[in-house]
């Protein structure tokens, strides 16, 4: 092809032919994982011999003498001098930090209790895995609707009405959303984008890229609240009450910036996938795909048939669920706490290292009912509307095509499940031998001498969160460790827990597409070697590097932005913290 054909091999297309070739050179994940588990062995035992310590810190505001004036010390009724806080050239309070508690130290696993803890928890660190349930259960529903054709022709039916220049921002932008129906997006879009593009005539590779960028990229935007919202006004409450009993945070304390985030996300993610992504894809593929006819993607009687009926079972269910969680007195209702069949509940603790010591919290917290049960509506909201179209077109005949649809679901999750297994280890023995919360500790300190400016200080704190999603997986479990840290740290130089709030959304978001933490990227592994077989984590990587770095750019540049039109962040959202001296 000639010099200008969109399907050169430019110099950031051969910088991401490396960075595939590298990455396919790593072990298998299920290889990586176990890896990644034994080198957190060695580190723990290294690190216990070694004498390594992190010192918890407090921060604390620099108190000196008040003085009049005049220059006189100001002295109290008993003739002591009155402190007051000590301020930098801005007028800020000065910040020290404090020791708090007792030193951290490596807790190492080659010992006799930490052999047998990782004996008696191997099953445990499996199924307690937070993806693995959600996994199974949706895909029985989903995997029955695939098989018995409803996916396929849904698809071709969207194909012919969709307009195609404008598939891919739908797409992300549904994606950016989905984190409404927690992480079952992870599940649902990828591949529904992908046999989309593919009935379009582009390549299923790009839609499943475009799906994954919107659900996990942006996976702390969408136009409206969840429960990830509300945790992290909490955990942010408690590690501003350190320095501040009055201050508390809400869960809508981010709310117009995460829905104005939808849109810049949006915009980056349809100019990566069709300016970046693609063309990259069709020069590996040699040629572009041409858009099938419109009849081949025409729907016969039948199946059109099928899916107005399958429609009508969707909305009847959805319509039921929804009855269920607005009408007073129905089952899901208000709130609710899950609870066992003899009403007791799980607990576990500590939470996290803001906690007390010793201290215990449930396993599933109290919430919205309808919170608890999106996993069912999932299952039903997909199996029976799929079942509906199996029975008209001629799919579904007998129990035998029922069971089987369930089967067919299974199958695709058995590698996502080995997977999964050696995960789960990695995870749990990194939270064990505390050296998760050593890096925060550590981290957390040098930010903070820093001394740098509010802006860049923001940028900083938004890479490390980056990084820090290459250590510790969950956005619940990061920012439980990072808040008590980083939340004080920050009021005391002006920033705001809700500003804090805003930063580590993007850190945790942009870098959900190549952290190979992402439980839920092993979906898309999947998925993708469906379409390219062969394909590795390199591949992947390759794939979605291009994703993360515009979006880390253009969402930080908008969070700047933001701040300097000194805009809330949301309803009681400021950007800036004045201590109450």
């Amino acid at each position: 092809m000639g010099a200008e054909s969109p399907l050169s091999r430019g110099p950031g297309s051969r910088v991401l032919d490396a960075i595939e070739w590298v990455g396919n050179r790593i072990p298998e994940p299920a290889v990586l994982f176990a890896m990644f588990a034994g080198l957190v062995i060695v580190l723990a035992a290294i690190g216990d011999s070694a004498g390594w310590r992190v010192q918890p810190l407090r921060p604390a505001l620099k108190m000196v003498e008040r003085v009049d004036a005049s220059g006189q010390i100001v002295r109290d009724a008993a003739g002591k001098p009155e402190m007051a806080p000590a301020r930098n050239a801005n007028g800020r309070p000065e910040i020290v930090l404090q020791p708090s508690g007792d030193p951290i130290a490596p807790r190492t696993l080659l010992t006799s209790e930490g052999v047998y803890w990782m004996l008696s928890s191997m099953i445990r660190n499996f199924t307690h895995l937070p993806a693995l349930g959600l996994i199974f259960v949706s895909i029985l529903g989903i995997g029955a609707a695939e098989k018995f054709g409803l996916f396929g022709a849904a698809m071709r039916f969207l194909a012919l009405i969709s307009p195609r220049p404008l598939l891919t921002p739908i797409i992300v932008m549904v994606g950016a959303n989905s984190s409404i129906a927690s992480d079952a997006g992870y599940i649902i879009l990828p591949p529904l984008a992908a046999a989309l593009y593919a009935a379009m005539g582009r390549s299923p590779i790009a839609g499943l890229a475009a799906a994954f960028s919107g659900v996990a990229g942006g996976f702390c935007a969408g136009f409206s609240l969840n429960a990830s919202d509300t945790f992290m006004a909490g955990q942010a409450t408690q590690a501003a009450h350190i320095l501040d009993a009055a201050r508390d945070v809400v869960p809508t304390a981010n709310w117009y910036f995460k829905a104005a985030s939808v849109v810049v996300l949006m915009l980056a993610g349809w100019f990566v996938t069709d300016h970046i992504v693609e063309p990259r894809l069709l020069r590996e593929a040699g040629a572009s795909s041409s858009a099938p006819s419109a009849g081949s993607l025409a729907l016969t009687r039948r199946e059109t048939k099928g899916l107005v009926l399958a429609g009508v079972v969707m909305l009847a269910v959805t319509g039921l669920f929804a009855a269920m969680i607005f009408v007073p007195g129905w089952p899901l209702h208000g709130t609710g706490q899950p609870t066992l069949a003899n009403g007791s509940m799980l607990y576990e603790g500590p939470a996290s290292a803001a906690s007390a010591q010793g201290a215990l919290r449930a396993v599933e917290r109290a919430g919205p009912r309808w919170s608890h049960v999106i996993v069912p509506m999932m299952f039903c909201v997909f199996l029976l509307p799929g079942m509906a179209y199996g029975a008209v077109v001629g799919t579904l005949r007998s129990q035998k095509d029922f069971i089987e649809g369930l089967y067919a679901g299974v199958r695709s999750v058995v590698p996502v499940l080995v997977i999964a297994f050696f995960l789960g280890q990695f995870v749990e023995y990194f939270k064990y031998t505390q050296l998760d919360r050593m890096l925060a500790y550590a981290g957390g300190q040098l930010l903070v001498e820093a001394s740098l400016p509010i802006p860049l200080l923001v940028v900083l704190f938004v890479a490390i969160v980056v990084l820090g999603d290459f250590a510790m997986s969950g956005l619940m479990s990061k920012f439980a460790v990072m808040a008590p840290i980083f939340v004080p740290m920050f009021m005391f130089v002006g920033i705001s827990p809700e500003l804090m709030m805003a930063s580590y959304r993007i850190g945790d978001s942009v870098v959900n597409v190549i952290t190979p933490l992402n439980s839920y990227a092993l979906i898309v592994l999947a998925l993708l070697q469906k379409y390219k077989p062969g394909a590795g984590l390199g591949t992947q990587i390759a794939l979605m590097v291009p994703y993360s770095a515009v979006y880390f750019v253009a969402w930080t540049g908008f969070l700047l932005l933001w701040y300097f039109l000194g805009l809330d962040l949301g309803p009681r959202g400021p950007l800036h913290y004045a201590p109450a001296h």
